[in-house]
């Protein structure tokens, strides 16, 4: 009776330091394609009706700023603004104003902000709702290759969500293949997904029989790895068998050719001579050739009447470059020509044959020239094209010195547009209420020993009390980016500082063994200043720090930090049920905020 008693007060106690202003933020993960519910509790009077509650969930851009309003309930009525979204109002008397999103995509990720206004009282909770989408791989079962020659094999991954995606080659018995592999980097798909492919180049050298070659995934969206496997078969050079019916045969045909030269050599002179060629299109190629990622270069030859008497060849031209040249100086010498041929294939559509080249470009293989080569009874049909590669800037954010703005105080804000090509770029700052930007100092481009550049472009400006909220892009634009072609960093000015969104203790593994090492971790996400403190307790006694490894803060693309902390320990019997408790305490925060994790759990050797 007195446990009931006891858990009923904390409950109340809960509900009353959550209700008195403060904001509550909750973490939930979801595949893409399911259900989500997103709680919003708040303290409902009972004389309260219906008519005077209003509901509004948003996403919001940061802890101040809405990005766009989802879902609103007022005067008892709801206006859906992200179809799909639901909010049970028979629920809203109950002091309940949770979110229901159906059929959740990866657009939806954010943190969402729930405010609840029931005069005067006013309540807000945020949610956090991570979206993973899981790869789907596409690989033949089978293939097949002539002994002594080449085949390469793609695996398409598509559709996965985040970027973050590691895939590797193995062999029938688990080995891990190093050479003849290429992966290019993951690009955005129009549902905000990723998508990449991974090709292996395997040479024939064994006698003919099978072998088995697995693409093997590894993302966050699915526990453990995914993979698929092809079967590569291998087959023997067939060996010419002369015998005496064959060069009865042979003899009788040199015979008749004898004859008939005269005759044949003046008809296939007629041959050539009213030949109608094949039409032969200008080499097809993507907008965007982006580096290291596997694409294609088509030429389609239309109107074959005679499709045995046809060869296509493909030939290239590499430049000669290093990191110092220019992306537009094609004065540099060429390279000798290398014949790509048994690397293309043809596909048939009625008359029509396309030949495909795969190809999968580095930096230093811009500007390469290729040929495309028709070959029809005697008649040589070229066409050229140069591929031009790109790559997207890997890092493009905006750091501020300080990392706290103060009024009437000097601000530099610095937008660092890393690791990119080609060369060429342009860059602008703007202010969203308006006003115009001063002085604008850009250092670079340089490069790196991987031929890619980099350009640091800063402001500076003095602080008003009016510069409080404002928010400063500075807008990219770079021949890699697709449609608008440009891409924007946002810095939003906050004088207060971010408090860290402190995550839910983990342990590693879920269920430790006694007396075998294992580790408690904890993320604290997007803060700023960098400067936080954290400090374990077990039992209520703080933790040795010979035990406690803290990850220094790195800087997200949102311009705030995130880290990890690592408590590790040797469980004995005696920490059944013990409990561990983390505490971080950071300028912004109003009260330090603290986890708790229950070691219960513990499994015997």
């Amino acid at each position: 009776m007195n446990s009931s008693l006891d858990i009923n007060i904390l409950f109340a106690v809960m509900l009353l330091l959550h209700f008195k202003g403060a904001s509550t933020e909750l973490t939930k993960e979801v595949l893409a394609g399911m259900d989500v519910t997103l709680d919003c509790p708040f303290n409902k009077p009972d004389h309260v009706p219906l008519m005077k509650i209003t509901v509004e969930w948003g996403i919001m851009l940061d802890e101040h700023t809405m990005k766009r309003v989802v879902y609103t309930f007022q005067n008892e009525r709801a206006k859906v603004h992200r179809e799909g979204s639901w909010v049970d109002p028979s629920r809203l008397l109950q002091g309940n104003a949770s979110l229901h999103l159906f059929n959740v995509t990866v657009p939806d990720e954010g943190l969402y902000c729930c405010r609840v206004i029931v005069t005067p009282n006013t309540y807000k909770v945020s949610s956090r709702l991570e979206v993973s989408a899981q790869p789907i791989i596409t690989l033949p079962e089978t293939a097949t290759v002539m002994e002594g020659e080449e085949r390469t094999l793609m695996c398409d991954i598509a559709g996965f969500y985040p970027e973050k995606l590691t895939v590797s080659w193995l062999t029938q018995n688990g080995s891990r293949v190093a050479h003849g592999v290429c992966t290019g980097l993951a690009t955005p798909n129009p549902d905000g997904t990723y998508s990449v492919s991974s090709l292996i180049t395997v040479h024939a050298i064994a006698g003919p029989g099978d072998a088995m070659y697995i693409c093997h995934v590894t993302h966050k969206s699915r526990p453990g790895h995914y993979s698929k496997a092809v079967w590569l078969t291998v087959q023997a050079l067939n060996e010419p068998v002369f015998d005496a019916i064959t060069l009865m045969a042979v003899t009788s045909v040199i015979s008749v050719l004898l004859v008939f030269s005269i005759m044949g050599g003046a008809l296939v002179l007629y041959r050539y001579i009213h030949t109608v060629l094949p039409s032969v299109s200008d080499i097809i190629k993507p907008s965007i050739i982006y580096a290291m990622k596997q694409t294609e270069l088509k030429c389609t030859i239309k109107s074959v009447p005679k499709l045995r008497e046809l060869k296509v060849k493909w030939y290239r031209k590499p430049a000669n470059r290093d990191c110092t040249s220019a992306s537009d100086n094609q004065s540099e010498p060429l390279m000798s020509q290398e014949d790509l041929s048994d690397q293309a294939n043809i596909q048939s559509e009625g008359r029509h044959q396309v030949s495909i080249l795969p190809i999968c470009l580095s930096v230093k293989e811009d500007m390469s020239q290729y040929q495309c080569v028709v070959l029809y009874r005697g008649h040589k049909i070229t066409r050229e094209t140069t591929a031009n590669v790109k790559v997207t800037p890997a890092f493009l954010q905006i750091s501020s010195i300080p990392q706290i703005p103060k009024v009437e105080k000097s601000l530099v804000l610095c937008c660092r547009v890393e690791k990119f090509y080609p060369e060429q770029f342009d860059l602008e700052w703007t202010r969203n209420d308006g006003e115009k930007v001063g002085s604008v100092t850009n250092y670079g481009p340089f490069s790196d020993h991987e031929c890619l550049y980099s350009v640091w472009s800063k402001i500076e400006l003095v602080m008003a009390q009016e510069d409080e909220r404002a928010v400063y892009t500075c807008r990219v634009y770079h021949s890699s980016f697709p449609g608008p072609g440009y891409k924007d960093a946002l810095y939003h000015i906050n004088t207060q500082g971010t408090p860290p969104s402190v995550m839910f203790i983990n342990c590693e593994p879920q269920r430790p063994l006694l007396y075998e090492e294992c580790t408690l971790n904890l993320c604290l996400k997007d803060f700023c200043p960098e400067q936080v403190s954290v400090t374990w307790f077990k039992e209520g006694q703080v933790v040795p720090a010979s035990q406690v490894f803290n990850s220094p803060p790195s800087l997200n693309i949102n311009g705030l930090y995130s880290m990890w902390t690592f408590l590790k320990l040797n469980p004995i019997p005696e920490d059944r049920s013990s409990d561990f408790r983390c505490r971080v305490v950071h300028s912004a925060q109003k009260k330090p905020e603290e986890r708790i994790f229950t070691l219960s759990d513990l499994r015997p050797i």
